[in-house]
């Protein structure tokens, strides 16, 4: 088995209707299609969607806990030209922040939000090059 790159990640969420709100109108990624529980969002090559944890819950024929606030299993990174402005941006918006942006030793600019579920959400700006 050869496994490349990554054809979807599937957000578990527990109001479609909230997290949609978030990924379309604060981070302005456009709906590419929903259905009853499920919303795919237009994000490339690797396509990002919603479910909800009762969907979810069904489809595996087991309960589905939420995470710990405390305890987020992933994050999405998203790279941004500016991470202070996007920061800034995504605060005004509406989006609770985790950290500010911080200079990185590996070289990046990054800064930490949550989506309403708290799922983490990284901006990530890239070292200028000279």
């Amino acid at each position: 088995m050869e496994l490349k790159l990554p054809d979807y990640i599937v957000l578990i969420v527990e109001d479609l209707d909230r997290s949609l709100a978030f990924y379309t109108q604060v981070l302005g990624i456009k709906l590419q299609h929903r259905a009853e529980k499920f919303a795919q969002l237009d994000t490339g090559a690797t396509r990002l969607a919603l479910f909800t944890r009762d969907a979810m819950a069904e489809t595996l024929n087991m309960p589905l806990q939420p995470p710990a606030a405390d305890a987020p299993g992933f994050e999405l990174g998203f790279k941004v030209a500016d991470v202070d402005a996007a920061y800034q941006e995504l605060r005004n918006s509406g989006a609770p922040e985790v950290i500010a942006p911080t200079d990185r030793p590996w070289g990046q600019r990054t800064a930490y939000v949550r989506d309403p579920d708290g799922h983490l959400i990284e901006l990530a700006q890239d070292p200028v090059k000279d």
